[in-house]
């Protein structure tokens, strides 16, 4: 078992941190290749590129949401199914979920190359800009089933209780990225293609070192090879509703691109020079879901409900803590960290910077509405009930619509800064309620 951690044993809070601190590092290690893929872009093309890529954020995102829904999903049966100790089921489920991957990472990579030039006219993309974008987002979507089972191969480690392994690749993959990113669209001189090949490439990188350390857990061998149609209509009842959940989620931040495109070329730029900085500001909102998100799931499995409340009240303390930190430095050197990613005439950069500090400011005092959102949503999915994660992804699409259509007349291009917020702020109201809801009803259960 030194492959894999135990969490339905021990102190909460440090087995939180433990599983915690390696996702911080590997999220970080990811931003930091992403902010260099983008850092390349700025300043060896230019804005209009890096308008162009900004321009695809949400539409890229959409597919690797619906991704993350998906293989999250098939997380929760995972820890659940190691939290009872049953390595054949086991064995089948990964065996089932790798028949899916293949199937919808198919069917995406189709969909997302027919559509990708037809879906950015609709959301507004400037002409100066759409066929960098296209070019970008199509070898984005060539690489979809790489993506897949890269999510596959870290959600099947972390529900084993297994943080460092994805954080290890994570760090390859973030190195060979910025490499090739100079490589690529530096000295070959690719263009924007370039840095979207050297994403895949480094996608790749790690779903190898990963697989290489799957085969190396015991439990997971002999494989079952026989994929069973029990196990995968469980799998799609649980990844489903959470992959249909983070397309709706996404689709509301396509409606949110769409009304930024219509300020321009030097405001798109604007608003996404802030969005390559937003994982840093969720880096702890996403290393602490993840952790709670296997702390509960093991748990529910082994019938634990007791070590729910100390789980989630370590995660929230941990979570404004880390937010207090990075709020103070980013609040205060906000304007120099975004001026690192692009260049420009000092007219431009002017604008352009003062819609990034704006922008900024508000995701900064609203992110802990971000922290709490994640950490009721997993604690939800880990007791398995996917119902209201999925409901609120319908809350955060309407709150954001909304704000797009009725208040930019009353606030201006503000009413963009705060759609998001808005839309994090209904989900957590639904989640919070949802989840003492349903942990009263399990615990009476149990009892």
């Amino acid at each position: 078992m030194k492959k894999v951690a135990d969490m339905t044993q021990g102190r909460p809070l440090g087995l939180l941190v433990r599983f915690a601190v390696p996702l911080l590092v590997g999220s970080l290690c990811q931003l930091l290749y992403t902010t260099a893929d983008s850092a390349v872009v700025g300043q060896m093309l230019g804005v209009n590129a890096f308008a162009a890529v900004g321009a695809c954020g949400f539409l890229s995102w959409l597919v690797t949401d619906i991704i993350l829904g998906l293989t999250q999903g098939f997380g929760i049966l995972f820890g659940q199914l190691f939290g009872k100790k049953q390595w054949p089921l086991l064995r089948q489920a990964i065996t089932a979920t790798v028949v899916i991957g293949l199937g919808v990472g198919a069917v995406m990579t189709v969909i997302g190359l027919m559509t990708t030039e037809a879906v950015l006219r609709l959301m507004n993309t400037p002409e100066s800009i759409l066929p960098l974008a296209v070019s970008y987002l199509q070898v984005l979507f060539c690489g979809i089933l790489v993506t897949m089972f890269n999510r596959l191969a870290f959600t099947l480690l972390l529900s084993l209780g297994n943080s460092r392994t994805p954080v290890t690749g994570n760090i390859v993959s973030c190195v060979l990225n910025i490499i090739l990113d100079i490589i690529l669209v530096g000295a070959l001189e690719w263009g924007v293609r370039g840095a979207a090949v050297a994403t895949v490439l480094a996608q790749f990188a790690c779903l190898v070192y990963c697989l290489i350390k799957l085969l190396d857990i015991p439990e997971l061998r002999p494989m079952d090879l026989r994929p069973s149609l029990a196990l995968m209509g469980k799998l799609l009842r649980l990844g489903g509703p959470l992959a249909f959940r983070n397309g709706v989620i996404s689709l509301g931040g396509l409606f949110v691109q769409s009304a930024i495109n219509g300020y321009g070329t030097l405001f798109v730029a604007g608003m996404a020079v802030v969005e390559k900085y937003f994982g840093l500001l969720n880096l702890p909102g996403d290393a602490l879901e993840g952790a709670f998100a296997n702390f509960s799931a093991q748990n529910y499995g082994a019938g634990r409900l007791d070590r729910f409340k100390e789980g989630l009240r370590c995660s929230v303390l941990l979570a404004l803590a880390c937010w207090g930190v990075i709020a103070v430095g980013v609040l205060g050197w906000g304007r120099e960290l975004l001026g690192l990613l692009v260049s420009g005439s000092p007219e431009e950069l002017e604008l352009l910077l003062n819609v990034g500090c704006e922008y900024l400011t508000v995701l900064v005092l609203s992110i802990p509405m971000m922290y709490l959102l994640c950490l009721y949503r997993s604690g939800l999915e880990g007791m398995g009930n996917v119902l209201a994660p999925t409901f609120s992804g319908f809350m955060e699409l309407g709150m954001r619509i909304m704000a797009i259509l009725f208040l930019p007349k009353l606030l201006g291009r503000w009413a963009i800064y705060i759609a998001n917020p808005l839309g994090w702020l209904s989900a957590l109201l639904l989640l919070a309620f949802s989840y003492y809801r349903v942990y009263r009803q399990k615990s009476g259960k149990r009892g």
